[in-house]
């Protein structure tokens, strides 16, 4: 079943739980069928999902296939080719190591580690017979999959603006709020008045992380039809994600990426200790309307719950869900982001983002590189693979562009 008939069956689905509630009390046969026509309908989103991820997974690599051919002055068939080969070569070094490469695929592979080295400053101090301490620099196929990967498992990284470079240095952020400048009406001939932009600067940090060791039984990897890359891609993502989801979502900023419910301002306190539509139009319209454009509401699952059966003041349902392939279902008219690492609703929490989240800046220093351990697990006939890259992330806006709704009482949000 294509996505589009899943999301209507879906929208169906909804519609019947709603009726369902529509009196002023259920009957425990009542709330048995909603709850079971609700988690169909949730069953149904992550088909949609998995099936819609799949189809701008693989646009998104001929996309990438396509822009790195035009960098490098070649046709997409001759980049695909090279990357092919690359990745030919990096499943043989996961395999064997640099030893396990032969004639030109050992020239090649040697190529592009002393390139990489040549990135370190201690690069001299870095041998080159094991398969180097940096690791060997991953294919561009994998790469650009591991990052789909991870941003499947942390879905907000689709919507926070990435920033790349091939250096962890500090990166120096101007910030401005000038929502308050105004133009006047002057006379003719009259000089025009003067007024200061007033800029400030924030500095974007990168942090190492690295995943905990991946160990691979030498019987497991002579077994041709096992997928080592693939393996490692989701061992790797899926660690990241996990971290990544938290950091860049509650970080502290000390020692560690500013997390984008850390960096957001405080917005209005709800009403009560359940949410009412009441509370979305504030925390709405706390966010000036220039900042508006592209607003999502971020909030994990447990929260999407308790938003199914609300309604505006006139009764109508605040949540929609999408009947379009790739949009997003919407509350109060903007789209929801889940986020699992947001809090639940609960005394003093801070459970509800709203805003334009491509304000808040995630940074990745060159790539995700994998460095394989020849020796350290020999005695248990294993080998080991981690992953390292340096992330970073941080809201450098002084015009508050991202509020937070928070839940009245006094536990911490």
């Amino acid at each position: 079943m294509k996505s589009k008939e899943l999301r209507a069956k879906r929208a169906k689905l909804i519609e019947d739980a709603r009726a369902l509630a529509n009196g002023e009390t259920m009957t425990a046969e009542q709330v048995t069928q909603f709850d079971a026509m609700m988690a169909e309908a949730d069953q149904i989103k992550g088909q949609i999902d998995r099936i819609e991820k799949a189809d701008a997974a693989n646009k998104e690599l001929a996309a990438g296939i396509a822009a790195r051919a035009e960098n490098n002055g070649t046709s997409p068939d001759e980049q695909e080719e090279d990357e092919k080969r690359h990745e030919r070569v990096f499943v043989a070094w996961l395999r064997g190591g640099i030893d396990a490469l032969a004639g030109e695929d050992r020239a090649f592979a040697m190529q592009r580690v002393q390139a990489y080295q040549a990135n370190f400053k201690n690069a001299g101090d870095m041998g080159t017979g094991t398969g180097p301490g940096g690791g060997y620099l991953v294919p561009p196929a994998f790469a650009a999959q591991l990052l789909i990967a991870l941003k499947d498992y942390f879905t907000a990284l689709n919507l926070f603006d990435e920033i790349t470079g091939g250096t962890g240095a500090d990166l120096p952020w101007p910030t401005n709020d000038d929502t308050s400048r105004r133009a006047k009406i002057i006379g003719e001939n009259q000089q025009v008045g003067q007024g200061n932009m007033n800029f400030g600067q924030v500095s974007l940090k990168a942090f190492l992380y690295a995943t905990d060791a991946i160990l691979v039984p030498w019987t497991l990897m002579q077994d041709s039809f096992m997928d080592l890359d693939a393996f490692i891609r989701t061992a790797i993502a899926t660690a990241f994600g996990r971290t990544l989801a938290d950091d860049l979502t509650i970080g502290t900023g000390v020692g560690m990426p500013q997390g984008v419910l850390t960096a957001a301002a405080a917005g209005p306190t709800a009403k009560g200790a359940d949410l009412v539509y009441d509370d979305f139009v504030e925390l709405i319209h706390s966010v000036n309307r220039a900042y508006r454009s592209g607003a999502v509401f971020m909030m994990n699952d447990n929260s999407t719950k308790a938003l199914h059966l609300l309604k505006d003041n006139q009764g109508r349902p605040l949540w929609v869900p999408s009947l379009v392939t790739g949009m997003p279902d919407t509350f109060a008219g903007y789209p929801i982001e889940v986020n699992e690492s947001m809090p639940d609703i609960a005394a003093g929490a801070t459970p509800i983002l709203f805003g334009n989240l491509k304000n808040y800046k995630f940074r990745m220093v060159n790539q995700v590189s994998v460095v394989r351990l020849n020796e350290r697990y020999a005695d248990y006939l294993q080998t080991g693979y981690f992953g390292y890259a340096r992330f970073g992330g941080g809201l450098p806006s002084a015009a508050q562009p991202i509020k937070k709704l928070v839940m009245p009482g006094t536990a911490g949000g």
